[in-house]
């Protein structure tokens, strides 16, 4: 038997502190054993839940865009995404390498995404199907890929601004892709995959998992065909006269659809990061100009409906010069005596000026704001301005003479095209429309209906517009400042316009040199079936009068239009010679 007492103090001691280093190592492990069991329980259980098993979300896609007869403007095509799990990557410069030449990518970012101490980041985001096949090819360790949707749009310039774009995540930003984003998105979908601890998928929690739902498809009141005419008229014109830009909208004057709406310049929403935000500005929505004599048929159809002058009324214009005051009003041409028919068809600024103070501010306001004038159309567009029709009180001596031959007051494009579809309808007002219908994505109707027509308001009587202002306008076609509308085929009802423009000169803004040609019409007379606007900003190249740089391609778009939509030709032996 050991003797204990013949055993050295100092192997006492030993023994005793490795003992009590026993205790406190197995209290310590039991400690971590309670904290991890029992106090920790929860953290630990979704620390391991969360290494097992991952939740991903299920892309949504988008609803389409279609034309009003179902041909595609936009839709969602599936693509892949290459992504990468830094810690699961041994040799991140030669992986870099491969993925930078496969991708055309710089080498140093993706070094720097795979040093990252992180379990997923994005590589890059929908790329080309033959760049996926090739990465998929070199089962690379450590690199993955998701699909996701990617916004197309297959006519490419067509019908841009009307269309908007995306963001790469499928978020509308302009256009109907952006007034309508909430309706055409969708909502995600989601699901738990269950990982080894290699972090490879093996099985799916089907019971955790949630369908995406697809958004709502659109139907526009755009037509693909007639937007095509119009686009390649006002590209051009634009050719010819080299403005800074240009706009040009075609509408049913009897439903307030517009059937087309374009821009120059232009871009190509597939490709948006190459464009300017002045190439997307949609400025038949976005800008407002001085009408010029644009604004006269709308003035004198509102001065013969309430009875202050007839038609056939004479007013002296001074051969071409007129001292109001201090000021000089001119007119292009000398005339004596002109009637208020004439004044319009011959545009006449003195004969304007004269009916305008006839009238006086209080009526004229009116008047405009009748036209809806200074308020929003309320077309289904992002970024819609509401032009400038200045309170009474702010109206000088001079306001009543201005506003009579368009100046001083500022309208956008669609505020002008609708307020002459008024005229060609029959003296109402309708509320522009820009969408058909939406339905699923299965094409059932959805429950919000879009009404057309949608009447705002009358703004002339049927008589006024039908069997006075129609013919005037007629005639301002034929023998008037639109000559250059007139076709062989069809009767064409118009008016052209031509203002200069302001510009800022020190703390003043003065009327510069530079011009805005417009021109309105619609055809045919007796019973239209489109009214057409084309408006340039600053041509060049030797022209500006809106009879000469946008009366003939107005002239155009009606023409090749009215034969798209099967109208028959008025002048059946006219055409044939």
């Amino acid at each position: 038997m050991l003797n204990t007492n013949k055993i050295p103090k100092c192997y006492k001691i030993r023994a005793t502190i490795l003992y009590l280093c026993i205790i406190v190592i197995f209290a310590a492990l039991l400690y971590q054993l309670v904290r991890i069991q029992i106090l920790d329980h929860k953290k630990y259980t979704s620390l391991a839940f969360s290494q097992q098993f991952k939740k991903q979300d299920i892309p949504t896609r988008r609803g389409v865009i279609f034309d009003r007869n179902g041909l595609t403007l936009a839709e969602s095509v599936q693509v892949g995404s290459v992504f990468a799990d830094p810690l699961a990557i041994k040799d991140k410069k030669k992986t870099a390498q491969v993925i930078s030449q496969i991708l055309g990518l710089s080498k140093t970012k993706i070094e720097k995404l795979l040093n990252k101490k992180k379990r997923f980041v994005w590589i890059k985001r929908r790329i080309p199907d033959e760049q996926e096949d090739v990465l998929r090819q070199l089962n690379l360790k450590g690199i993955g890929f998701r699909y996701e949707y990617k916004r197309v749009y297959p006519y490419e310039e067509l019908c841009s601004h009307v269309l908007g774009f995306t963001d790469i995540d499928q978020n509308g930003l302009e256009g109907i892709e952006g007034s309508l984003n909430e309706v055409i998105t969708g909502s995600k979908g989601s699901r738990v995959v269950e990982k080894d601890g290699r972090q490879r998928q093996f099985s799916t929690l089907q019971e955790e998992t949630v369908a995406a739902k697809y958004g709502n498809s659109v139907y526009l009141t755009i037509d693909c065909n007639i937007q095509s005419i119009v686009e390649d008229e006002l590209e051009n014109a634009c050719s010819e006269w080299n403005p800074d830009s240009a706009v040009a909208i075609a509408m049913d004057p009897f439903t307030g659809e517009v059937l087309a709406m374009a821009n120059y310049p232009s871009f190509n929403p597939n490709f948006v990061q190459d464009s300017s935000p002045r190439e997307r500005r949609n400025r038949v929505i976005t800008d407002c100009f001085e009408p010029g004599s644009l604004i006269k048929p709308l003035i004198v159809s509102g001065a013969l409906d309430s009875g202050l002058v007839k038609e056939d009324e004479q007013f002296f214009c001074h051969n071409g010069a007129y001292k109001v005051r201090s000021r000089v009003i001119r007119d292009t041409h000398s005339y004596s005596y002109l009637s208020v028919s004439d004044i319009v068809v011959h545009s006449s600024n003195i004969g304007m000026a004269q009916l305008g103070m006839r009238m006086n501010k209080n009526r004229l306001y009116s008047y405009l704001k009748n036209f809806s004038f200074g308020e929003k159309t309320g077309i289904q567009l992002p970024g819609e301005v509401k032009g400038i029709v200045r309170p009474l009180n702010l109206w000088s001596l001079d306001s009543t003479i201005s506003v009579s031959f368009g100046y001083e007051t500022a309208v956008t494009p669609i505020q002008l095209v609708n307020a002459f579809c008024s005229i060609a309808n029959g003296g109402t007002l309708l509320k522009p429309q820009i969408i058909n219908k939406i339905t699923d994505y299965s094409g059932k109707r959805v429950k919000k209906i879009y009404k057309t027509p949608e009447r705002v308001r009358r703004v002339v009587s049927p008589e006024i517009a039908r069997e006075v202002m129609s013919p005037i306008l007629e005639n301002v076609v034929k023998e008037g400042t639109g000559k250059k509308a007139m076709l062989f085929t069809y009767s064409v009802a118009g008016k052209t316009g031509t203002a200069k423009k302001l510009q800022r000169v020190g703390n003043k803004m003065k009327y510069s040199n530079e011009y805005i040609g417009s021109f309105v019409g619609y055809a045919p007379v007796d019973e239209p079936k489109v009214c057409v606007l084309v408006s340039l900003n600053e041509p060049k190249n030797g022209a500006y009068y809106g009879g000469t740089v946008a009366a003939p391609a107005v002239g155009n778009i009606i023409e090749r239009t009215l034969d798209y939509l099967e109208v028959g030709p008025q002048f059946v032996q006219t055409a044939q010679r």
